[in-house]
């Protein structure tokens, strides 16, 4: 049996890593640029759509089959300031995708989209942090005993 040395092993997984969040930016890109300077529509995107869908859902089951939480600054990531930025980018994007689009989108549905994806933003960013955070504290209490 071959012995691994544990700081290779660390370094692996952290070029791992950074590998997929470079090949998940480059997917975000792809579909930002399909959809607003090629004007594909999301069935020609369907690819990176799914990817950008399925990599945080595969990642999220996995580190819990796993029995780690991946996030370890929770307290970061539900501060006002930083939620406000996300959400402002969110609605800006709605914005940008429906000015290049050329399609004509009454008021209401514009405020009514805007009002729905904040109201579901910040729930799901709320609801999710405080399920990581009590997870957090029972397997930290779990290897404590």
């Amino acid at each position: 049996m071959k012995i691994k040395d544990e700081r290779l092993e660390q370094s692996k997984n952290k070029i791992m890593a950074e590998l997929m969040q470079l090949v998940y930016l480059f997917i975000a890109l792809s579909f930002i640029v399909k959809s607003l300077y090629f004007k594909m529509d999301l069935s020609q995107c369907t690819t990176e759509y799914i990817i950008l869908i399925a990599t945080p859902i595969y990642q999220m089951v996995r580190s819990r089959q796993l029995g780690v939480v991946l996030a370890t600054n929770l307290r970061d990531q539900i501060s006002p300031k930083k939620n406000i930025i996300a959400a402002i980018i969110g609605v800006a994007f709605f914005f940008f995708f429906w000015v290049s689009s050329g399609q004509q989108v009454s008021a209401g549905f514009a405020i009514g989209y805007i009002v729905t994806f904040l109201v579901v933003f910040f729930l799901v960013r709320v609801v999710f942090v405080r399920i990581e955070q009590h997870r957090m504290e029972k397997l930290a209490k779990e290897y404590d005993d």
